[in-house]
C-alpha cells in the first residue's frame, strides 16, 4: 500500500505544483498532509466509504447503563463509531457462547423512554449519542443490568487518519486511486488552481468521482430478498401433485 506522501505528492503532480520526478517541498507535504487528514476525517461520515465491519467486545458491570466508545478517556477504547450496525449480548453462562440481538431506539424512542432507571438482569434496548464536546460518545442501555453481560459491537470502520507523511494507507482496492484523486481536487484551492483548468478532474465525470464511485461500489450491499422455498427453484426432489410422486434430487 503506499505512503502519505506518494499520494501527496501524486496529487500535487496531477494539478501541474510539481513536476513528475520532482521532490514536493516540505511546505507543500505539509499543506496537502493537511487536506489529506482531513478529506480521511470527513469520509468516516460517509456510509458507503467505510470498508470494514470492526466487531468490539466488552463488560457492561452490573448497576451500569451507560458505556462511552472513543480513542481516549473512554469506557471502551476504539475508533468513535458514527454508525452501530448490530448490538448483541452474550447469554451468560452459554457455551458455546449465544448472541442475543438488542433492539437500537432513536432519539424520539429513548425519549419517551420514562422509567430508564428501570433494572432487568439483561439489557433488551440501547441508544447511542455521540458529542460535539469530545472525541468520545455515548452508549445507553436498557434496562440498567443486575448482572455482568458481555456485550459485542458491530461498528462499520474506515481508513484511520494518518499522523505523518510517512504514515502507510490500508485499504481495499480503490483506496489510493480515490484518495489521490480527491486529495487532487481539494488541493486546487490553497494552491491557486483553477478547476476550470482541470476537466479531466474535476465534476460529475471527472476523475475524482469516478473513483470515489468506485470505492463506493465495492461497499454496497444490497439487502437480501425473502422468498419463499417453495417459490424458488432447486436441485432438490420435487413433488409431482399430478401422481402423487416425489423425483429424485437433481445432483447436476
Amino acid at each position: 500500500m503506499p505512503t502519505v506522501r506518494s499520494i501527496c505528492s501524486d496529487a500535487l503532480m496531477e494539478i501541474g505544483v510539481i513536476a513528475p520526478g520532482e521532490s514536493m517541498t516540505a511546505e507543500n507535504g505539509s499543506v496537502a498532509l493537511t487536506r489529506l487528514q482531513q478529506l480521511i476525517d470527513s469520509m468516516q461520515a460517509d456510509r458507503l466509504a467505510l470498508n470494514i465491519q470492526l466487531r468490539t467486545t466488552f463488560t457492561l458491570p452490573s448497576g451500569t447503563s451507560t458505556v462511552t466508545l472513543g480513542p481516549t478517556g473512554a469506557t471502551v477504547t476504539m475508533q468513535r463509531p458514527v454508525w452501530i450496525d448490530t448490538v448483541t449480548y452474550v447469554i451468560p453462562g452459554s457455551s458455546p457462547a449465544v448472541e442475543t440481538p438488542i433492539a437500537q431506539m432513536g432519539r424520539d424512542q429513548y425519549a419517551m423512554n420514562s422509567i430508564k432507571a428501570l433494572q432487568s438482569a439483561l439489557p433488551t434496548q440501547c441508544f447511542y449519542q455521540t458529542s460535539n464536546d469530545t472525541v468520545v460518545g455515548s452508549l445507553f442501555f436498557w434496562p440498567q443490568v443486575t448482572q455482568d453481560v458481555t456485550i459485542a459491537l458491530y461498528t462499520p470502520q474506515g481508513l484511520g487518519v494518518p499522523t505523518s507523511l510517512d504514515s502507510v494507507l490500508y485499504g481495499p482496492p480503490g483506496t489510493p486511486d480515490a484518495l489521490m484523486y480527491l486529495l487532487a481536487e481539494r488541493l486546487l484551492t490553497p494552491f491557486g488552481q483553477s478547476p476550470q483548468d482541470f476537466p479531466l478532474l474535476v465534476g460529475p465525470d471527472g476523475f475524482a468521482a469516478k473513483a470515489l464511485r468506485v470505492l463506493h461500489r465495492a461497499n454496497t450491499m444490497p439487502g437480501l430478498l425473502g422468498v419463499d422455498p417453495a417459490l424458488s427453484p432447486t436441485h432438490a426432489g420435487g413433488y409431482n401433485y399430478l401422481n402423487d410422486s416425489t423425483s429424485s434430487p437433481n445432483n447436476r
